[in-house]
């Protein structure tokens, strides 16, 4: 799950062979961030959808990986940014589903999530363009991820699989809330419609969250996907600070 890092770096020395990458570290620094809370919410977000399905074990590794493999690395970042750090709600959140209480699940995972919608929103200066940005990089590990859970249409990691399913599931949502809160951009507007149909045209990929042996799907779905993105989010009216 640190597969964003070598991303980072490709995306680096792919911009220094092209032409330099004019991009301010502080940008970097909010799309990492926010990368980051993303991944966690798409852990956290096919874990409930598995706990709600009654597959509790499969619930609980999702429950715990965003505080074993992601929290520590955007920790340092909240006080930079005046957000307040809920790793006591991502704890108490796994330790509901590891206690299978469901009522105590579904209040755990409302307050979990609610924290990192203020830890989001602790980013003064998200535009359309940085939003778009974390859409491509989380459809970017989404392609990781199913590229290990599904070789050659066997399926070879449940949890890989479902990672996938759940950044994807997170990046739409992102898409739709900019096209909601764009109200007044029209050609924005249009702009993140057409991200979200693009998102929502992968949904087959995951006939089911408990997979079947065999899945005819690739990849490279995924990331062509997140090329057309990147492409339609050139377009966007307000300045690309990623340019």
């Amino acid at each position: 799950m640190r597969a964003w890092l070598v991303f980072f770096a490709a995306a680096a020395l792919a911009g220094c062979a092209a032409k330099p990458l004019a991009v301010p570290a502080s940008v970097l620094a909010d799309a990492d961030y926010l990368l980051q809370l993303g991944l966690m919410r798409g852990h956290l977000l096919v874990g409930h959808a598995l706990y709600a399905s009654g597959e509790h074990a499969a619930a609980g590794t999702h429950a715990k990986h965003p505080s074993d493999e992601l929290y520590a690395g955007v920790a340092e970042a909240f006080g930079a940014r005046g957000a307040t750090p809920f790793g006591e709600q991502l704890e108490r959140h796994a330790q509901a589903v590891a206690s299978g209480a469901s009522q105590e699940v579904d209040a755990a995972y409302a307050a979990v999530a609610a924290a990192i919608d203020a830890a989001e929103e602790a980013v003064g200066d998200a535009t359309p363009a940085l939003r778009a940005r974390v859409i491509v990089l989380l459809l970017r590990e989404a392609a990781l991820e199913y590229g290990i859970g599904v070789v050659d249409e066997r399926l070879e990691n449940a949890h890989e699989y479902q990672d996938a399913y759940g950044f994807t599931q997170v990046a739409l949502r992102l898409a739709r809330a900019e096209h909601a809160r764009l109200a007044q951009a029209e050609a924005d507007r249009e702009i993140f419609r057409r991200i979200a149909a693009d998102i929502q045209a992968l949904a087959d990929m995951w006939p089911a969250l408990m997979p079947p042996p065999r899945i005819p799907h690739q990849a490279s779905r995924i990331d062509a996907a997140a090329a057309d993105i990147e492409q339609l989010a050139l377009r966007l009216s307000q300045p690309s600070r990623f340019r």
